[in-house]
């Protein structure tokens, strides 16, 4: 059935994500390679004040408190290098001058546009509570009873408290059900043992914390995303740690979405022109070391744009995306595809001897191609030219072997419906 198609599933996916993006209360923004804000959400401008367009292009953002420029620039040179932020208590500043108390998150992407994408939670209400509490047991109860992160006290490696969120993570609804035992009762961890020396560390050390991530799979088989702050305290006057989890589980999916965005055509799934160059290139890399050519194939639909004209651009989306399922069809698993844009796709062939085979694989697409498309109860044929270079003959780089491609692609065109080699 047509509500089936993985192509539409994705359309569903963006949509949902959209829906995140404009109504989560979370502040979620993009960041550049020079540290300015791309792009924010309006959960992020309802927490400042500011407009996204005011503060778009400032390398250090007005809303920054209590850091400098230098120590912005050194969480971004980590940035750079892959590293991630999971866990950081900070503080912002609102347009009015008020400085608010900020639960951040930084992920690095390191593309081409984006650096990192950040996430904010205002946690100033439950700062003003926890600096008027006092060290008492009640009111530390009260403080971390109404907090959404996981709060677990450890002693002697036996778990002496834990929060309603740190039940619910245990999958428990009384605290009696975890007082005596050991966290590893409840969650199994590949890193076990190094994350038990950095407890042991803590204790021995005092006065220290170490941030962790993590993937825990509980007793039920739920596998949990924590990011895990580990805190040295005194609890009823015994060396204790402190152990607080964050479910990131969903943030992740969030991220997920969002890097899958920046190197997918959103339309097809397909693999856009910038992630496509980077894997031609790679290609390249492997191939100089054989004997073995690989081949680019720029495909364009003849007459495409009747289909929009005619028939509307619904029509022609779905068309394109029931293409994108033919030209699949037509290549192997460890070939690549590409969605440039409008009518315009780019095949990248792997592991080819001869030319034998590229021919072929072409000869295959123009018999898949031709077979008549029915689309909301209309029936047509759309036939393709496709355009193919072959490295190393061709090109010894991605930009020629592209470019020859679309060059032997407009001979093609010249009369339609057939392939046409560079030369």
């Amino acid at each position: 059935m047509l509500l089936d198609n993985p192509s539409l599933k994705l359309v569903r996916d963006i949509q949902v994500f959209d829906l995140i993006w404009n109504n989560t209360a979370d502040a979620i923004f993009t960041i550049g390679h020079d540290g300015a804000i791309i792009d924010a959400n309006p959960a992020f401008e309802a927490l400042f004040g500011w407009n996204v367009e005011e503060i778009k292009g400032l390398s250090f953002p007005p809303f920054f408190s209590h850091i400098t420029k230098e120590e912005h620039q050194e969480i971004l040179l980590q940035l750079r290098k892959g590293k991630k932020f999971p866990y950081v208590v900070s503080k912002r500043k609102h347009k009015d001058g008020i400085v608010l108390d900020i639960i951040a998150s930084y992920q690095p992407i390191n593309n081409q546009e984006i650096l990192a994408i950040g996430m904010y939670k205002n946690f100033t209400e439950q700062m003003k509570i926890q600096r008027k509490l006092q060290a008492s047991e009640d009111t530390y109860r009260t403080l971390v009873e109404s907090l959404p992160v996981a709060i677990i006290v450890q002693q002697h490696e036996k778990m002496v408290f834990a929060n309603s969120a740190g039940l619910k993570i245990f999958g428990k609804n009384r605290l009696k059900d975890i007082i005596g035992k050991s966290l590893w009762d409840f969650v199994f961890s590949k890193e076990k043992e190094k994350i038990k020396e950095k407890f042991n560390r803590i204790l021995e050390q005092k006065n220290t914390s170490v941030s962790i991530s993590d993937e825990f799979t509980t007793n039920d088989g739920k596998v949990i995303c924590g990011e895990i702050k580990v805190n040295y305290i005194e609890y009823k006057g015994e060396p204790s740690i402190q152990i607080l989890i964050q479910d990131i589980s969903e943030k992740r999916n969030y991220e997920a979405q969002l890097e899958y965005l920046a190197f997918h055509d959103p339309l097809t799934g397909l693999r856009n022109r910038r992630k496509f160059t980077d894997i031609v290139k790679g290609a390249i890399k492997k191939v100089e070391k054989t004997n073995e050519k690989i081949a680019i194939m720029y495909i364009d639909l003849d007459h495409f744009k009747s289909i929009n004209d005619t028939l509307g651009h619904n029509v022609g989306d779905e068309f394109l995306q029931h293409f994108a399922i033919r030209l699949k069809s037509c290549v192997r698993k460890n070939d690549e595809l590409c969605r440039i844009g409008g009518d315009e796709f780019l095949v990248l062939l792997n592991n080819l001897t001869n030319y034998e085979q590229i021919k072929k694989i072409a000869e295959r697409m123009h018999s898949t191609f031709k077979a008549p498309y029915s689309i909301d109860k209309k029936t047509f044929d759309v036939t393709s030219s496709i355009g193919i270079s072959v490295y190393p003959e061709h090109g010894l780089n991605e930009r020629l072997l592209i470019s020859h491609a679309d060059q032997a692609l407009y001979r093609a065109k010249e009369n339609r419906n057939r392939f046409v080699f560079y030369s």
